[in-house]
């Protein structure tokens, strides 16, 4: 069954929001009309690549054009009307600028595709309802708007720097035929009035120099709101809900959809890069008095690298323990796995990653704990990295003696483990930091069902992911919230719910 097929099956209050994001830039009767032949193509790879837009967008009027010709033997009038209509609006829009539409129709696409998924995933428990929410889906919507937004900004910007290149190699052609005339044709009319023609150009140039700074300017202003705020506030309820799934509740997907977001995000990102670039080879062939490039450009580089991506996707777990997470014993091995939320193949093996414990200097990993990040380590090309062989130990007793392995541990005592990133790119070193979510040490395996209370505990009560200090003062789990975790439990002791994935 077609994806449109699916749509149109949904529940009133659905089909509600897939009418709101149908306008004029892709009318809901060309979706309904060449569904099949929209959902073949590949519109995501066209988004950045103009000539296969222009041809997409050629073969789309083409199919707009089969589909008047079969309606007009039909004498289908309003439909006949529309289609012309539709056509022609398209056409006009679009023309001068395919990898809009391209852009627009892969959001379009995508947007079905999330409602999709919320429609066929079930909500049971207080727990599961508190992770869903009609402001959590608005927002992910403003989100993706504003992602596409950012992104046709940029195709704009890349215009503006090419408009500029042109403009100054015809600056300089005029300049260098004055500079070749000879001395009695430079006090002629026409020398004064190129004279004239050329200030007039160069207050064009420094205009629109100005003008395209200004408009990067914002972009990169709207792109570290939107990914410190929105998209962050996105991470922050997956994070959530993957506290939720270490304890036995559903993981509900997301985390592509957010690493496509951050993606889109750094590659226009880089693009501005390089067109900041340009301008700078501009600047440096062509410059005076005023000139905005070299006074803006290195600043407005070091913002497009302000990045916070790190991301535990798989929290620390014992291979022998797959249903206990986060419960880590001694001197055995643990897993756990680290991904970079942005999807870009020269990022491939430049992010080298460190984990440690939290600094209480108790406890030291044992085993390769610095590696790089690879694509090989992701099933879907995400960059990846998963430590094996981690072991936890204990730190000998100041006073030297022999070690405290194997004595008593207190269960509600927390700690994190910690990723020191580091990315090199283009000649510059991005450090970050990313951590665990909190986890409890045992020595001993008759400590597993207290820690595994414990983690219980933590998860259902706080969505602080950090609160290390939590079982100094811990709030009361209510019993709603227990009765849910209890079933959670009982359906992964039967194996039809794993948890081994958060």
């Amino acid at each position: 069954m077609s994806q449109w097929n699916q749509v149109q099956q949904l529940e009133i209050k659905f089909l509600e929001q897939v009418d709101q994001f149908y306008d004029d830039n892709f009318p809901m009767e060309i979706r309904h009309l060449l569904a099949q032949w929209i959902e073949n193509q590949d519109w995501e790879a066209a988004s950045n690549n103009e000539t296969m837009a222009t041809i997409l967008l050629q073969n789309l009027l083409i199919q707009l054009d089969e589909q008047l010709g079969r309606v007009s033997k039909e004498k289908n009038l309003l439909l006949i009307h529309n289609l012309k209509r539709i056509r022609k609006v398209l056409q006009g829009k679009f023309h001068g600028n395919p990898m809009h539409v391209a852009v627009v129709i892969s959001n379009c696409l995508r947007e079905e595709r999330r409602i999709l998924a919320a429609a066929n995933m079930p909500v049971q428990g207080p727990l599961e309802k508190s992770l869903q929410s009609s402001s959590v889906s608005e927002r992910q919507r403003n989100v993706e708007h504003k992602v596409a937004a950012i992104k046709n900004s940029v195709q704009m910007t890349e215009q503006d720097t090419k408009y500029l290149e042109d403009l100054q190699d015809e600056f300089d052609y005029r300049y260098k035929t004055i500079q070749t005339m000879d001395q009695s044709d430079k006090n002629s009319a026409m020398m004064n009035q190129e004279v004239l023609t050329l200030q007039e150009m160069l207050n064009s140039l420094d205009f629109k120099r100005k003008e395209a700074l200004s408009k990067m300017t914002q972009i990169i202003y709207e792109t570290d709101l939107l990914m410190n705020n929105m998209l962050i506030e996105e991470l922050q309820d997956w994070k959530r809900r993957q506290q939720i799934a270490c304890i036995g509740g559903p993981l509900h997907n997301g985390l592509d959809q957010l690493q496509n977001c951050f993606t889109l995000l750094a590659e226009s990102l880089f693009q501005l890069r390089r067109q900041l670039e340009k301008l700078e080879e501009q600047s440096t062939k062509m410059t005076y008095e005023g000139d905005p490039i070299p006074v803006q450009r290195t600043h407005m580089v070091e913002r497009c690298y302000q990045w916070h991506l790190p991301f535990c996707e798989r929290q620390p777990c014992m291979p022998t323990h797959p249903q206990r997470p986060l419960v880590l014993k001694t001197l055995i091995q643990f897993t756990v796995k680290l991904r970079l939320l942005i999807k870009l193949p020269e990022l491939n093996c430049q992010v080298k990653v460190k984990a440690s414990i939290d600094n209480n200097r108790r406890f030291v990993l044992c085993g390769t704990n610095v590696k790089a990040m690879s694509i090989e380590e992701s099933s879907n090309g995400s960059l990846s990295v998963e430590f094996r062989h981690l072991q936890p130990k204990e730190m000998k007793s100041s006073a030297g003696g022999k070690g405290n392995e194997g004595c008593h541990m207190v269960t509600e005592e927390l700690h994190s483990i910690t990723f020191e990133t580091q990315i090199c790119l283009y000649g510059l070193t991005i450090d970050l930091e990313t951590s665990s979510l909190p986890v409890v040490m045992i020595s001993n395996v008759s400590q597993l069902p207290n820690a595994w209370a414990s983690i219980i505990w933590y998860n259902v009560s706080t969505n602080d992911s950090q609160n290390l200090v939590f079982f100094n003062n811990p709030p009361p789990a209510t019993l709603s919230q227990l009765l849910e975790v209890m079933s959670w439990q009982f359906s992964s002791s039967n194996s039809r719910h794993s948890i081994n994935i958060c």
